[in-house]
């Protein structure tokens, strides 16, 4: 367990011209995931401008996603409709202090997409303070920790993508410390081109928690 966690630090520690190559690789496969949805989204707009416009809409919603499955430790929970993800606030220096910080989930490492019906939207929230680092267990109600904090006031909310008239997260079922990947289904509403299509991806290097057996 710790062994795989080792290479994840080290991955971590090592930027510049890896991320960069990794970078260009995502915008790749982002923008050739989206190519597919051309077609689909062109049939329902009235001109070739507007179907231009919702592709880059759309290439900006993949993006942002993938930007956070790159980067995410782990998938910490799935429903029909939200996501919970961990995603890291520091990098890993080889003290032993460090290491006890990198292994705990903290409230500002906190993401969750959902999928909001009455709004045709899908959105990420995140603690509004990004000092918080407030720590959670594995074991976390994630969807209970979200409704409690937005009773609050305490989250962040960015629309990922309007014009959605059904969406879901697939999966059969799920465990944190062994799924990878988040897959969500969209169908656009027809002010939108009413085309059909799946965001998401796979965690770039699933990360263990210590709780994992």
């Amino acid at each position: 367990m710790r062994p795989r966690a080792h290479r994840r630090r080290n991955a971590i520690s090592g930027f510049t011209l890896v991320e960069l190559l990794v970078s260009i690789t995502i915008t790749a496969l982002v923008a050739a995931s989206v190519a597919a949805t051309v077609s689909a989204v062109g049939v329902g707009m009235r001109s070739q401008d507007e179907a231009s416009q919702e592709v880059a809409r759309l290439a900006r919603a993949q993006a942002r996603i993938a930007d956070h499955l790159f980067r995410a430790r782990m998938i910490l929970a799935q429903s029909a409709t939200e996501a919970a993800l961990w995603v890291p606030a520091e990098q890993f220096d080889g003290s032993s202090a460090n290491a006890t910080e990198y292994d705990t989930i903290h409230g500002n490492e906190l993401r969750w997409y959902v999928f909001d019906r009455n709004a045709r939207s899908v959105s990420v929230q995140r603690l509004t303070s990004t000092a918080n680092r407030a720590t959670h267990a594995l074991s976390t109600d994630w969807a209970s920790l979200r409704s409690s904090l937005a009773a609050s006031g305490s989250l962040t909310t960015a629309v990922v993508l309007e014009g959605v008239l059904d969406a879901a997260f697939r999966f059969d079922s799920f465990s944190p410390c062994e799924d990878r990947r988040l897959v969500l289904e969209v169908q656009l509403d027809d002010d939108h081109g009413g085309a059909h299509l799946e965001l998401g991806g796979i965690v770039d290097a699933l990360q263990r928690h210590p709780n994992c057996q």
